[in-house]
């Protein structure tokens, strides 16, 4: 009987050491459901007499513009806000979806109420994205009333 006590014991130590050896949950990303709702096109170039078949990239969203890094991160959220002096900042979230350290950039172009460039595009800013976590991108305008839309470019850090 002393012995199956003992063995229980060095178990239960056992399993608490362990315990306490568990990481958090990584993010796990459904990279095929990823890709699944981008849209690709051939031809980025609009022909004359011809709709175009470049497919916009939309306002108000982070669009990763490199191949290299599209099935490498996921961008989570995309949320810009006035700051108390007027101009806007946006904030992204974005997932490193491999199991090793990835480098990247991003930079941000501001428009108008006609959706016309307001000021010059941003400075690509890099940002550190440690294995299976996330890490946040920021961008502030200088304009403050000539704001309206935002558009950020993502890709890997060269």
């Amino acid at each position: 009987m002393k012995s199956v006590l003992s063995a229980v014991a060095a178990t239960t130590g056992c399993l608490l050491l362990l315990n306490g050896c568990v990481q958090e949950p990584a993010p796990m990303c459904n990279m095929a459901g990823i890709a699944a709702q981008r849209q690709l096109v051939a031809m980025p170039a609009m022909l004359p007499g011809q709709p175009s078949p470049l497919i916009e990239m939309p306002l108000n969203s982070v669009n990763i513009t490199d191949f290299a890094i599209m099935n490498k991160v996921f961008v989570r959220t995309a949320n810009a806000r006035r700051t108390p002096t007027g101009t806007v900042e946006v904030i992204a979230q974005v997932i490193n979806c491999t199991d090793y350290p990835l480098n990247a950039e991003a930079r941000t172009q501001f428009y108008d109420a006609a959706q016309v460039a307001s000021e010059p595009v941003s400075a690509w800013k890099r940002f550190n994205l440690p294995p299976r976590s996330s890490n946040t991108y920021r961008e502030s305008s200088i304009g403050t009333r000539t704001v309206d839309y935002y558009m950020v470019e993502m890709r890997e850090t060269r």
